[in-house]
């Protein structure tokens, strides 16, 4: 293997016992302390991506271990004594750089004899970004990327450029996340955020990439714009194995968006109608969906919630954010919805540059009208490669950015004072970011402002920033 690797291998059907077995660490850093990052904190849900890579290296007759500090801080150096590995994968995202720049120097003063590759959405995004401790960088999928180098492949190049030239094509071949490693752990098993009690709720990414081209998203720049998915029939055969083998009551599917393709969709719903058990589920949508005929069906299947980004209720600034889509469209969907009793959590990213005063009054007066069961409002923020951000580092309208590659605007300063509490943890770092580079721009290099570290906010201060946040969401419902 160390001298190219085998990509067209086809995934085995079952485990394979095998003498040169490798042990594979999978992990992710620990949560940003409060009070730290300009971005909101994830539901904990079980890490998907982690998952897939596990089950499939486990296919191949390899042994897995997912330490997971993201849901809670682990002994890394326990962990690695006890389980000896022979490589070891983090998991990136851009709101926890900081924290996997920790976790990768943890790493290496433990294990540095042991290789360590990086993935996920940060390391597609800024593989460049991501530090030199790491010794290889994948973008994109990880499956075969993960399988190759546990096996002994070593390539010249630090960077795997695995987003576009390597897609998997059919997905139906690979295994679902092995639900063993995340069912005995703290994650959020329900369904609070569509107001209903049914435990446990399964997570599932049953699809990779998203079609569209909203202006805001990077995601484009992950996977390129080519869907991929899952066949219905084997999203319900994974569904049976939950329900037999774990009780589970629920499903959301937590990818960029489910319902891209709605014949699929309505294979799907007339599978689970069949099926002897009873599950809820909820996905991610577009404020798209007109047929009467499928969200009848969404509804008798068992779809108890849509999660929306809606972004505006104005023509105008629907067009400027690139989401064809027209209130018109949603006004339906919004009504249709309401008549099978499907709860739409709206979300909307709102300030980004070339919105208006008019268009966000517009989409105010817009969400007063459809009424969705609950509004989320997030204040946009420069991440880096969509096109929105690119926009903002082209024309200088930002005054810092830092280490992970995001630009902070006067605009996302003051939609954040509009959108979020006083005492939220996003306000505390930006006060904390203001004073710093009042203090030292010109005194520091950029560099070194990019790198500095903010303090986390003092726990009085973040129990009641978590109240506060408790609060919002119930009252959002």
């Amino acid at each position: 293997m160390s001298e190219q690797r085998k990509t067209d291998r086809p995934a085995p059907l079952v485990h394979a016992p095998r003498a040169d077995r490798r042990r594979v660490l999978l992990t992710a850093a620990a949560m940003p302390p409060m009070g730290t990052t300009a971005l909101h904190y994830g539901d904990l849900r079980p890490p998907m991506g982690l998952g897939f890579i596990a089950s499939f290296l486990e296919r191949h007759g390899h042994e897995v271990r997912i330490c997971d500090n993201y849901l809670a801080p682990l002994s890394m150096e326990s962990e690695i004594e006890e389980f000896r590995p022979d490589i070891m994968g983090l998991y990136m995202h851009t709101p926890g750089y900081y924290m996997a720049c920790d976790l990768i120097d943890e790493l290496k003063q433990i294990a540095p004899e042991v290789p360590l590759v990086a993935g996920g959405p940060h390391a597609s995004l800024l593989p460049h970004n991501v530090p030199a401790g790491v010794d290889y960088v994948c973008t994109g999928e990880g499956e075969h990327v993960m399988l190759d180098l546990a096996e002994g492949w070593r390539p010249t190049e630090r960077v795997i450029d695995n987003a576009k030239t390597q897609r998997i094509k059919e997905l139906d071949d690979y295994p679902f996340p092995n639900y063993d490693h995340f069912v005995d752990k703290a994650y959020n098993w329900g369904f609070d955020i569509y107001g209903r009690s049914e435990s446990p709720v399964f997570t599932m990414h049953t699809s990779r990439s998203c079609p569209y081209r909203c202006t805001f998203c990077g995601v484009a720049a992950i996977w390129t714009r080519k869907w991929t998915a899952f066949s219905a029939d084997r999203i319900v055969e994974e569904i049976d194995a939950y329900v037999e083998r774990y009780g589970c009551q629920g499903v959301y599917f937590r990818e960029d968006l489910f319902t891209t393709d709605l014949r699929r969709v309505e294979r799907m719903c007339d599978l689970l109608i069949e099926r002897p058990y009873d599950v809820v589920w909820a996905c991610e949508s577009r404020a798209d969906i007109t047929s009467e005929r499928v969200l009848e069906k969404m509804a008798r299947s068992g779809c108890i919630g849509l999660y929306c980004g809606i972004e505006s209720g104005s023509t105008s600034g629907l067009k400027k954010k690139k989401k064809d889509l027209t209130p018109e469209t949603m006004r339906i969907f919004f009504t249709l919805a309401k008549k099978f009793s499907i709860n739409v959590y709206a979300t909307l990213c709102m300030g980004t540059p070339t919105e208006t005063e008019e268009g966000l009054a517009e989409t105010e007066e817009f969400l007063a009208e459809v009424e969705p069961f609950a509004v989320d409002r997030f204040a946009f923020l420069a991440q880096p490669r969509s096109e929105d951000s690119e926009y903002v580092e082209r024309n200088k309208l930002f005054y810092h950015k830092d280490s992970a590659g995001i630009l902070y605007t006067d605009r996302f300063r003051e939609m954040s004072q509009r959108l979020y509490p006083p005492d939220d943890q996003r306000l505390y770092f930006l006060e904390q970011q203001r004073q710093f580079l009042e203090e030292n721009r010109g005194r520091l290099s950029e560099a070194e402002l990019a790198a500095h570290r903010f303090s986390p906010m003092p726990s009085e201060l973040a129990d009641a920033a978590t109240s506060s946040t408790e609060n919002e969401f119930r009252q959002n419902l």
